[in-house]
């Protein structure tokens, strides 16, 4: 399954979501449930994925061999890295990046979903606990 395709019951999101309500006053919570049942965030969301801005190092594999850059963002579903390489979309590549903890370096299969003027976006393809879990290291230690 690809990360993009993961459900939202997803342990991961659900935990995020439990824990930031509960630590709410009642006053919030009113507020929230209020604004949610509007529809505020109808069509708003055009990611499924929260990306968290951060800036880490990267390295690569592509057609052309190991190259480096740096990841710009992060989610679930992919990243942004900054790099000067020649891409072309669909293309696959392995990106390797290492998380503060554990400080093993991680590598994941991705494709190339868009190209930017400073680099490109990638989409993660299914990852395994071990790879999820760097990516949320990341994410969250930043």
């Amino acid at each position: 399954m690809y990360s993009s395709e993961m459900p939202l019951q997803d342990p991961t999101i659900t935990h995020q979501l439990f824990q930031m309500i509960a630590e709410m006053s009642d006053d919030e919570k009113r507020t929230l449930l209020k604004f949610l049942k509007g529809g505020a965030l109808k069509d708003k969301c055009r990611r499924q994925h929260f990306r968290k801005p951060i800036n880490i190092p990267v390295r690569y594999t592509s057609k052309v061999g190991l190259s480096n850059g740096f990841i710009n963002n992060i989610s679930l579903g992919g990243a942004s890295i900054l790099s000067r390489g020649a891409f072309s979309v669909g293309q696959s590549l392995s990106i390797a990046f290492t998380p503060p903890n554990p400080a093993k370096t991680v590598w994941i299969a991705a494709d190339v979903v868009r190209l930017t003027s400073e680099g490109i976006a990638v989409r993660f393809r299914s990852m395994n606990q071990i790879q999820k879990a760097a990516v949320i290291s990341v994410a969250s230690a930043l």
